[in-house]
């Protein structure tokens, strides 16, 4: 009742302001003779009132919003109704309506959508809205009628045909959306197969799903290839239905793939869904299959093989480049898979918990020889990899310094080619027991990179090879300076080790605890693993209650993680997140427990990790990348 007084005063106001404006026209034009003036005046008067009345309205809105969220109906639907008629904005209509049907208001509602079609009598958002009324009656034929009605009177328009389709979406008439889209396709004769797929997407049905999508594919280019497969990847980080969406691509594509074997698009798009599906044996058949047909895919074995590489699946990647080597040294892309192909048995040898000797000396004469097979440009790769495998694994430290320093005399790397080698210089000279040297070359870098990442890295190597050696403050000088590095990597780095020294250095009054700490680090660095391990039990075995227990665990956990033994890397990891979830070491120790549960395939534990680390360390730098597992596993 106060609502429709309010309404009623609203609307004496309204004609009273509609008075005084026509009034004060009237006057204007009399005294005013210039036409112009006349004119510019009376555009003034309108955007004034203009205003007034769209400031009276926004505050209805909101009102009305309000009560609309509340789901108070009654009071939102005669603010809505009154918006609308002062508007004529479709939306207030809409939102009049819904209020109407949420409050079983049935007749109102009819009786005011007949009002509004005597208006227009052609639009076809009203004739549905009134179908709605007489489906929520139970009068189905009239109904039926008038969305048959409406179908018929738009198929003719595609954009009507959209409007159309979603307004009985969102009413959830699946049935005559359907019916708009083949009946504007029989008339029109163009495709809808995309908002079809989408719609059967809604109701669950994954095969007519795919089918529409299988079309687009079809008989479209890449551009459309990769518009389904964005789509899908959107709708499985969506759905719960994700298994039920994988056999039903399957089953579609290789349907149609039956009927048309030689269509490229059905078949990477086939390779795609086995990547997905982490099926790469059957992706990298189905590649090859391909380019013995086309003898075109090439390039799209090669970078399947990175692929595989940084998903560790290293006997798969060297098939994939091996079969690019069988098309001989004449072939476009032989010599950038020959250098992959060293590039993956570096990394499948050196990240393996326990390479042999053997291993290692057959990585080594590979690696050398396969610098005089290249060009000297194409070289930098496999001659950084050759200076590592030297040095961190054969303890070859002389020839490492020695090959890196005639290549930087050859000249034939980028500029920052030679920053980068002459880290790994550094670090060699380090290794060697040559301190100054390697403090010569940080610096050097650092000088010649001075606000990039590469010079910021050069610094934190410098204050690592510091704190190694008991420096402990000047470290922590250098690395106060790194904790606002553009680079997330280094300055989390710079803070974690700049916190370690500052709440343990002076633990004892000879600074030995630290030094025995930094003496293991050390041989981490150095890859003498079983050496850290004693060093760092030792520690445990001198202070077994000081305030290094937890940064023990995390490195021991480390080592454990490097050299394969999974298990015992995650009850380290563990023994952090249980009793010191407060420590700067808690969101470090659940990224990596989370990834070790991952390769070990317990995958709940997994995701329980992921999700905790967003929620109890959204600040923390791995907080992104856990999301980003989360969603690459949904795919």
């Amino acid at each position: 009742m106060n609502i429709k007084k309010s309404l009623n005063s609203k609307k004496n106001n309204l004609s009273l302001y509609l008075l005084k404006f026509y009034l004060l026209k009237n006057i204007m034009s009399y005294i005013l003779n210039s036409y112009k003036i006349k004119t510019l005046l009376f555009s003034l008067f309108i955007l004034l009132f203009s205003t007034f009345l769209f400031a009276q309205n926004q505050n209805d809105i909101m009102l009305a919003n309000k009560y609309l969220n509340d789901r108070d109906f009654e009071k939102a639907a005669p603010l809505y109704e009154q918006i609308y008629k002062e508007t004529k904005y479709k939306n207030f209509k809409d939102l009049y309506l819904r209020c109407l049907f949420e409050m079983k208001d049935l007749s109102t509602a009819e009786n005011f959508i007949k009002k509004e079609l005597k208006k227009s009598s052609n639009d076809f958002y009203l004739k549905i809205d009134l179908g709605m009324t007489y489906f929520y009656q139970n009068k189905i034929k009239e109904s039926n009628d008038l969305f048959t009605q409406v179908i018929d009177y738009v198929k003719n328009n595609k954009n009507n045909v959209q409007a159309v389709a979603v307004t009985f979406i969102n009413y959830r008439q699946f049935e005559y959306a359907e019916k708009t889209y083949n009946e504007a396709t029989k008339f029109l004769n163009i495709s809808f197969d995309l908002e079809l797929g989408n719609l059967y997407y809604m109701q669950r049905n994954y095969k007519k799903m795919m089918s529409c999508y299988i079309n687009l594919i079809e008989n479209g280019d890449n551009m459309m290839l990769s518009t389904i497969q964005t789509t899908l990847q959107t709708i499985f980080s969506n759905s719960l239905d994700e298994t039920d969406i994988n056999e039903s691509i399957e089953s579609v594509i290789l349907e149609r793939i039956q009927k048309k074997p030689d269509n490229i698009n059905l078949n990477n798009f086939l390779v795609w869904q086995y990547i997905q599906t982490a099926r790469y044996q059957l992706a990298l058949n189905q590649l090859i299959a391909i380019d013995k047909r086309t003898n075109q895919n090439d390039m799209e074995i090669l970078e399947f093989a990175k692929v595989l590489k940084n998903n560790q699946e290293y006997n798969l990647a060297i098939s994939a480049v091996n079969y690019l080597l069988s098309k001989g040294s004449d072939s476009r892309l032989y010599t950038t898979a020959f250098i992959e192909n060293l590039d993956i048995s570096y990394q499948k040898i050196t990240t393996s918990p326990n390479p042999t000797t053997n291993d290692l000396n057959e990585l080594e004469k590979n690696l050398t020889n396969g610098i005089a097979l290249v060009l000297k440009r194409d070289s930098y790769g496999i001659v950084y990899s050759l200076a590592i495998v030297k040095a961190f694994h054969l303890n070859k430290y002389d020839e490492a310094i020695e090959l890196i320093n005639n290549k930087l005399e050859e000249n034939i790397f980028t500029n920052n080619q030679k920053l980068e080698i002459k880290l790994l210089l550094a670090d060699i000279y380090f290794l060697s027991g040559n301190q100054w040297e390697a403090t010569l070359y940080y610096a050097q870098v650092e000088k010649a990179a001075l606000e990039n990442p590469l010079g910021h890295e050069a610094r934190l190597r410098k204050a690592k090879l510091a704190y190694y050696i008991g420096q402990f403050r000047w470290a922590q000088a250098q690395l106060d300076v790194l904790k606002a590095s553009t680079s997330k990597l280094i300055a989390n780095d710079a803070l974690e080790l700049s916190i370690f020294i500052s709440e343990n250095y002076d633990l004892d009054t000879t600074e030995t605890t630290m030094q025995i700490f930094a003496r293991a680090d050390f041989l981490i660095f150095s890859k003498q693993y079983s050496k850290a391990l004693q060093t760092l039990d030792s520690v445990l075995t001198l202070f077994p209650l000081g305030s290094l227990t937890d940064d023990v665990y995390f490195r021991k956990a480390q080592i454990y993680e490097t050299t394969g033994k999974l298990q015992e890397a995650a009850d380290f990891y563990n023994k952090i997140i249980t009793d010191y979830y407060f420590d700067v070491l808690a969101d470090n120790s659940l990224y990596h427990y989370a990834l070790i549960q991952d390769k070990l395939k317990n995958f709940e534990k997994a995701d329980d990790a992921y999700f905790r680390l967003i929620s109890d360390y959204p600040g923390s730098i791995f907080t992104t990348e856990a999301r980003e597992k989360l969603r690459s596993k949904r795919y």
